[in-house]
Parts: C-alpha cells; structure tokens; sequence
C-alpha cells in the first residue's frame, strides 16, 4: 500500500474505531434504559456487532502499523480522541437515551450514526487504490446498512404500534 494511501487508510481507521467504540456504549446504555425487551435485545445486539467491528478494526490498525499493509494481526489497544465524541454526550445523550427519552429518539439518533459510518467508509472505499482496502470498506459499509435497516425496521414497528394504540 502506496504512503499516501496508508496514511488514508490510518486516519480513517482511527475514527472508525473511535466511532465504534462510542457506538457499543450507545447502544449499551440505550438497552439499559429502554423498557421494551425487545429494544433491549436489538440494543445489545447491535453493542456486540459494534465491539467486534473494534476488533477487526485493530487488527488492521496495528497491521498498517507494523507492516504498512492491512492484514490480520493481533489486536492493540486504541487511541482516541474523545473531544469529538460521535455518539451523543451531555445534554444530547440524556435526550436520545434519558429518562424522559423514547425509544423513538434513540433509534432515530442511531439511524444517523449509522449513516455517518456508513458515509466514512464509502468514501474510503471510494478513495482506495488498494484491494484490501476497499474490501475492508465494503464489508464495514456493509455492517453499518445492517444496522441502519434493523433499526429503521424497529423504528418503524414502534410507529406502527404506537398508531394502532398498542
């Protein structure tokens, strides 16, 4: 893998895993909160999708470190930057996860985060030169609409349940 497109690939790795793992605490705090069982498990669910999406994540971090190419070594620990969390913090957490929140809330704000992942490693496949690359993209692309469609099917289930009354 060509310099430039490695440091490509580093920096869009490292937001992906920052990305995840503000994705897994989401979705773990959201299961915690949310009263549905069913919400619940999708919430969880989706958290340990999201945890091992970290780990092949890191596997190829350290690769692209140590070998500049992408490969499937052993996992290092990640280094973040949490002054730009991705998953909501503060206020905007409490609203989209709170007490006074709905399940609605929360899984329209994840629809967004799914799609803001989505879109990060659309355009690194849409950027890589390099085969591996561009799989790993497809195949994160490729969680991040599983995601999106689980969620949006949930999304609309509680729409439709809170119509009809139930």
């Amino acid at each position: 893998m060509a310099g430039t497109e490695r440091d490509a690939a580093q920096r869009i790795l490292e937001r992906a895993l920052c990305l995840e793992m503000d994705g897994e605490a989401f979705y773990r705090e959201a299961a915690g909160k949310t009263a549905d069982p069913n919400g619940q498990r999708m919430f969880l669910d989706l958290a340990e999708q999201e945890a091992e999406h970290q780990r092949i994540i890191q596997r190829q971090i350290k690769s692209l470190s140590a070998a500049g190419r992408l490969a499937d070594e052993a996992l290092s620990a990640p280094t973040c930057d949490y002054a730009e969390s991705l998953f909501p913090q503060g206020l905007a957490r409490a609203q989209a996860v709170g007490p006074r929140a709905s399940d609605l809330e929360a899984i329209w704000y994840a629809l967004g985060k799914e799609n803001e992942s989505y879109e990060l490693y659309r355009q690194g496949a849409l950027g890589a030169q390099d085969e591996q690359a561009r799989t790993l993209y497809e195949y994160l692309m490729a969680a991040e609409r599983s995601h999106f469609e689980i969620l949006m099917s949930n999304y609309e289930e509680i729409q439709k349940q809170q119509y009809r009354g139930s």
